[in-house]
Order: structure tokens, then C-alpha cells, then sequence
């Protein structure tokens, strides 16, 4: 069921996918060391991640092509790729596991985006709303826990 979803996903939307992860990731790590507040590098390297993603699709680069170029067929993009997926998704687990709830927001969210991207659209976003649901819970339920620790100190 979850590698039908996986299938249905064109190869050059996932790499582009792909290449936005690992812009965001870039930047944000460069931004993090000049800036001092978080929140503005995160914002920053997300636009700029989605400006880079945005112009490399307009040009209409083949980005397929050019794994294809180096030897990457598509069969092994298609391997590949849901195993980079999981690994990122247990790396956000694994830098949020303090803050479980804003772990589980943030991939419903990224499950919602993809969603428009897919052929089971109502079965991917399905599972990114009730992942947002439960990560909103947990977040919410985590702040009234903190806030009743700082009342009793």
C-alpha cells in the first residue's frame, strides 16, 4: 500500500522533492552560524530552497536525465529514494524526539504537500491530517504539562 503510493510519485517531482531537502538543509545549516535567531534562518533557507527548487523546474532541467547521464536508472531512483525517505523521516524523530508532537506536525505537514503530488491523494493526505492532528495534541498537551511544572516551581 505505502510502495503504491511511492510508485505513483514521478520520478522528477521526487527528485526535486529531494533537491529541496537537502537545499533547506544547506542553507539553513550556513544561515544557523551567521544568524542568531533560528527562526529567521529557517524562514530564509526555506524560501530560498524553494526559489532554487522553483527556477530549476521552470527551466525544464531534466533532472532525471542527468542521473541518467551518470548511470542512475529510474528503477534505482525508485529503490532509492522511499529508503532516503524513511531515513530523513527517523532523523526528524531523531532531532525532535524531546518534542514528539512538533515531529508528527511537521511530517503530516510534509505528507499533506505531498499529497498534491501523488496518485492516492486522499489516502497520503488522510494520513498527514491525522498525523498533524496528533502532533498538534501532543504539542498542545506537552505546553499545558510545562506551563503547570513552572506554577508548582
Amino acid at each position: 500500500m505505502l510502495g503504491d503510493v511511492f510508485y505513483n510519485i514521478d520520478a522528477d517531482i521526487m527528485v526535486l522533492g529531494l533537491l529541496f531537502v537537502i537545499f533547506f538543509a544547506l542553507i539553513n545549516l550556513a544561515l544557523r552560524k551567521t544568524l542568531k535567531d533560528r527562526g529567521t534562518s529557517g524562514i530564509v533557507s526555506f524560501c530560498v530552497s524553494l526559489l532554487a527548487v522553483y527556477g530549476i523546474s521552470r527551466t525544464n532541467w531534466d533532472v532525471s536525465g542527468l542521473f541518467y547521464s551518470i548511470g542512475i536508472s529510474e528503477n534505482i531512483l525508485y529503490t532509492v529514494i522511499p529508503f532516503i525517505i524513511i531515513i530523513g523521516l527517523i532523523f526528524i524523530f531523531w532531532r525532535l524526539r524531546k518534542d514528539l508532537g512538533a515531529a508528527f506536525m511537521i511530517i503530516g505537514v510534509i505528507l499533506i504537500i505531498a499529497s498534491f503530488f501523488v496518485y492516492e491523494k486522499l489516502l497520503l493526505m488522510g494520513v498527514g491530517i491525522g498525523l498533524f492532528i496528533i502532533g498538534l495534541f501532543l504539542w498542545l498537551r506537552q505546553r499545558r504539562i510545562k506551563k503547570t511544572q513552572k506554577l508548582i516551581h
